[in-house]
């Protein structure tokens, strides 16, 4: 047990160690913007700290409900990019042919600004219905007396918004997929050929494994970019979640709840990667991840 506790004292240790620079970083952030606010002094141009606290405070269960539908979609998002990202990239590193003709339509593709094909997604998807996976009661109703659990009902489905997070988050794990797969040393190819590996033995016992440490750190780009994408198309083309909020908080040039929506989402979305990388920390092999 005293070995048990030493162990989980020294991670703890190294955990506070690796967060110092960026609590760091986030204390220095509030104090440069709490005195620029000071120093221009109108909250109609930079609202200061204690303007966006109160401005958050008085929509708090709309904030609530808002990042709850927000980060639904994230999390459909993120799963869609990696599962179709790496099985799409198995096979499109596997089929020389099929690479040689799509790699260039998906250069393409990524080459398109991506904000001016979200109206196309939430369209599609209005269009052929979405797919909803199931529901819950949100945070807000237990938070919230006032909040019944019919307004804090949060749906987990695929439709416009997430599907255009996957589209956004798909390419870093995909082109990382393909890269792994393709970078096997020749010393593996020789020793698959001796023992007679089959092609699809070949993947799954040599090229997936050489190509998982690309995946595992190409992740990280597709947790951010999930988010990013999620935001944007709910700041272009929807009428829920955070994003949307921001559109709301412009039109009425509330400052405040605009600066606060902005840090809920930093603050939020820092929580979701940190998780992310965690978890593909925790169920890939040592080594798999830096």
């Amino acid at each position: 047990m005293s070995g048990l506790s030493e162990r989980q004292l020294a991670l703890a240790k190294r955990w506070i160690k690796r967060q110092f620079p960026t609590l760091v970083t986030g204390v220095l952030f509030i104090v440069l913007w709490e005195v620029i606010a000071r120093v221009i002094g109108n909250n109609r141009i930079v609202a200061d700290i204690g303007y966006t606290v109160s401005s958050l405070q008085a929509q708090a269960d709309t904030i609530v409900v808002r990042v709850s539908e927000t980060f639904s979609s994230v999390i459909v998002a993120f799963i869609l990019a990696v599962v179709v990202g790496v099985l799409l990239g198995m096979v499109v590193a596997e089929i020389y042919t099929l690479r040689q003709m799509t790699m260039p339509l998906i250069i393409f593709a990524y080459a398109v600004p991506h904000p001016v094909l979200a109206p196309m997604f939430i369209i599609w998807f209005l269009v052929g219905g979405s797919f909803t996976l199931f529901t819950f009661t949100g945070p807000s109703a237990y938070i919230f007396p006032a909040m019944t659990a019919a307004d804090a009902q949060i749906a987990i489905g695929i439709n416009g918004v997430s599907t255009f997070g996957a589209w956004v988050g798909f390419f870093p794990v995909f082109i990382s997929t393909i890269t792994g797969m393709n970078e096997l040393e020749e010393r593996y190819q020789h020793l698959g050929t001796v023992l007679g590996a089959t092609r699809w033995q070949m993947v799954k016992y040599f090229r997936f494994w050489r190509a998982l440490p690309n995946i595992a750190s190409s992740i990280k780009s597709t947790v951010q970019l999930s988010i990013v994408g999620v935001i944007v198309a709910e700041f272009i083309a929807s009428s829920s979640g955070i994003g949307y909020q921001i559109i709301l908080a412009w039109k009425t040039g509330d400052l405040g709840y605009m600066f606060g929506v902005v840090l809920v989402i930093m603050l939020v979305s820092y929580t979701f990667f940190q998780l992310a990388v965690w978890t593909v920390k925790y169920v890939t092999p040592p080594g798999s991840t830096t």
